[in-house]
């Protein structure tokens, strides 16, 4: 008779589609039986079925070892004071940094750090994004509201008031990274009410890349992008080797994160833009899906006609070639930066068929998927 499978849930306060998506990717392969708790109060305390729980919790103390008392427990944001076998967190430094470097390297020589309440996530990345502007030889001014995003509906005088004696002191053009997209987007919104333009006047840059946000928002979001998937599938892959009994090769992992996506918050628009960039940023969010050239095209209410000709006219390639591209790309990324198996890289990358995607990666890059791993350089660290 075979073991019974492991009973993992993920006990949630805040979730994204790509983090529960690195969760779930594990869990099929792993075997689990896997469920996730998005409002953990109305669920049974002292459980002994549980053998394993993925912690996202809020600020406030969490008893997750009188819930499920004999679970192995992983925190997923690593900087709260729960009681844990494994930790994993993001790096909010090099997020911070990552975000500054890009906005220099746009030509800013002004910046403002643009933040909510002082939590340790907002303070960390906003200063971590200051101590980089100042080592590029510029500076940047930390503003903090003091209150959540919701205010600017709440209150929208109050941010108003704050905006406009920063914007005394500092006349735009101006680089803003807020570390939060709600927080960008907060600040989008009220800068347009103002009679600010963006990103004319101001290059909003935000974090975590929350396509629900960042997509429609008045003026789409640039964001960086933490890795949530990433994210997600090691702190699943830490939980299964506790439950199993091993010692993980370190009790906290940090996770590096992954790129920026660019959007209309920090790129003045061209008219060829309309078509391209709203096809570009629905592959970047859809690849992993089954789409196709004529489903991008439906979806965005865009004629196929216009849209096959003016996108091949604008970027050199077809619609098809940029979905195959941004799979591509995601798949060296997970090659390069994971150990992954081929199974689940290809599947992250939207290729049910595993042995039909490695030979699409050989015909595009030279090299097999294995090859291509053992030849790239070290991955970005995550201790």
């Amino acid at each position: 008779m075979s073991p019974r499978p492991k009973h993992v849930l993920a006990h949630l306060y805040w979730s994204c589609a790509q983090l529960e998506y690195g969760m779930r990717a594990y869990a099929r392969e792993a075997g689990w039986t896997f469920a996730i708790a998005f409002n953990p109060s109305e669920h049974l305390a002292g459980s002994r079925k549980v053998d394993g729980v993925l912690l996202n919790a809020t600020h406030y103390p969490v008893d997750v070892r009188k819930l499920y008392p004999v679970a192995k427990i992983v925190d997923l944001r690593g900087i709260e004071p729960h009681d844990v076998d494994g930790r994993l967190r993001l790096d909010h430094r090099k997020i911070a940094h990552l975000a500054a470097d890009h906005l220099y390297g746009l030509g800013y020589r002004r910046f403002i750090g643009f933040g909510s309440k002082r939590v340790p996530v907002i303070t960390q990345r906003l200063e971590a994004f200051q101590e980089r502007v100042q080592e590029l030889g510029a500076t940047a001014d930390l503003l903090y509201i003091d209150f959540w995003h919701q205010h600017i509906v709440l209150a929208p005088s109050h941010l108003k008031g704050k905006l406009r004696a920063v914007f005394k002191k500092l006349a735009p053009p101006l680089a803003v990274f807020a570390p939060d997209d709600d927080i960008a987007a907060a600040f989008i919104m009220v800068a347009l009410e103002m009679g600010y333009r963006i990103p004319e006047d101001f290059a909003v840059l935000g974090a975590n890349n929350n396509r629900a946000v960042c997509e429609t928002c008045p003026v789409p979001i640039s964001s960086v992008d933490p890795d949530h998937s990433r994210r997600g599938y090691e702190a699943a892959r830490m939980l299964d080797d506790l439950m199993k009994g091993n010692t993980p090769p370190a009790r906290e992992l940090v996770i590096p994160p992954r790129d920026i996506e660019i959007r209309a918050s920090t790129v003045v628009s061209t008219d060829t833009d309309r078509i391209v960039t709203p096809i570009v940023e629905y592959i970047r969010e859809h690849f992993a899906e089954k789409i196709t050239p004529a489903i991008v095209l439906q979806d965005l209410h865009l004629s196929r006609t216009v849209g096959f000709v003016r996108f091949k006219k604008a970027s050199g390639h077809s619609i098809g070639q940029e979905i195959t591209k941004a799979r591509m790309e995601s798949a060296c990324h997970l090659l390069t930066q994971t150990d992954f198996k081929f199974d689940a890289v290809a599947r992250m990358c939207g290729y049910e068929c595993t042995s039909a995607f490695c030979r699409l990666f050989r015909r595009l890059k030279h090299d097999s998927p294995a090859a291509f791993r053992r030849k790239a350089p070290a991955p970005d660290s995550v201790d």
